[in-house]
């Protein structure tokens, strides 16, 4: 959010009456989506209208321990119905203390087809005495029949050069703060973990982009396929990365746009066998994984991506 959109949702929280009755929260950062969508839950539950939340009502909801909040998160690998109906059951009801009840669902991305056809009326109709707030780091995987229902804002984000400097300040050379960017959020307690499981899935992606389009080998692209369907989103954001950083240094050598120059070296000898437009096409998609998140159905999108670009790196 721009800082008169941060103002604007302020002024909400502080007046429930005009607060929206979902909302969309959107950010690049789970831990800042957590703290502000706590704080927007907390304010929301208030009796006193206290901006400090000092008063025990809104210490309590930032603890998440308020008997009108209530909070939905993930079990595995979604957001499952029985979870959603739970929330249902529990918007309904008559608040105990405050004059409303919220519920926060967390990494809303991960809501199952049917649990998020379950919430669509409520989203469209909360009532008079209850809130929604979705959290997300990736609006584009919810049913767009979610987003139409839900009033959306972001929360605001660092410019890349901003937080290479901050990673410096911290004591990080200059290489390892440019993929701390990549790899690790702002506020992770352990950046260096974050930073050496990204360089790992970047290594291993790189290589079987190489052995695959550069040695034919369609076995190591399935074998990348499945690696990226069977972990976190990390490592598809990562592939499409390094695609769309193929196309683009082929076209520009020796750019300073690329996010991962560390293996710009290598990124440029596998564009050389490649056509551009390509690469493009299949960063775009690599970007656009299925929205149900399920392990097959994800495996199967990021087959399809790796080999209609092998089949078109044999034109």
């Amino acid at each position: 959010m721009t800082g008169a959109a941060t103002e604007a949702l302020e002024r909400l929280a502080g007046s429930p009456e005009r607060f929206p009755g979902a909302l969309l929260l959107t950010g690049s950062s789970e831990i800042a989506l957590e703290r502000e969508s706590r704080r927007l839950a907390a304010r929301l539950l208030c009796p006193e209208d206290d901006p400090e939340m000092s008063c025990r009502s809104c210490r309590r909801a930032d603890a998440g321990l308020h008997p009108d909040l209530l909070t939905v998160e993930p079990e595995g690998v979604q957001i499952r119905v029985d979870r959603v109906r739970e929330a249902l059951a529990f918007a309904a009801g008559r608040p105990y203390e405050a004059a409303r009840r919220v519920v926060r669902i967390a990494k809303a991305e991960l809501l199952g087809l049917e649990a998020a056809n379950a919430l669509l009326k409520s989203l469209e109709e909360p009532g008079t005495r209850f809130r929604w707030i979705l959290t997300t780091t990736r609006p584009e995987a919810l049913l767009p029949t979610v987003r139409s229902r839900t009033t959306a804002a972001s929360l605001p984000t660092a410019d890349t050069a901003e937080r290479q400097e901050a990673w410096r300040r911290r004591g990080f050379s200059e290489e390892d703060a440019r993929d701390l960017v990549l790899f690790a959020g702002d506020e992770d307690e352990d950046p260096s973990a974050g930073l050496e499981e990204g360089r790992q899935i970047r290594q291993t992606l790189v290589g079987a982009l190489e052995e695959g389009l550069a040695r034919r080998s369609v076995a190591a692209l399935v074998l990348a396929a499945e690696m990226v369907a069977s972990r976190d989103d990390v490592s598809g954001r990562v592939l499409a990365e390094l695609l769309a950083d193929a196309a683009l240094v082929s076209a520009v050598p020796n750019t300073e746009a690329l996010r991962h120059r560390a293996v710009a070296g290598r990124l440029g000898a596998l564009a050389r066998g490649l056509d551009p437009s390509a690469l493009r096409e299949a960063a775009v998609l690599a970007a656009d994984p299925p929205a149900d998140n399920r392990r097959g159905n994800r495996r199967l999108h990021f087959e399809k991506v790796l080999l209609e670009l092998y089949a078109a790196s044999r034109r």
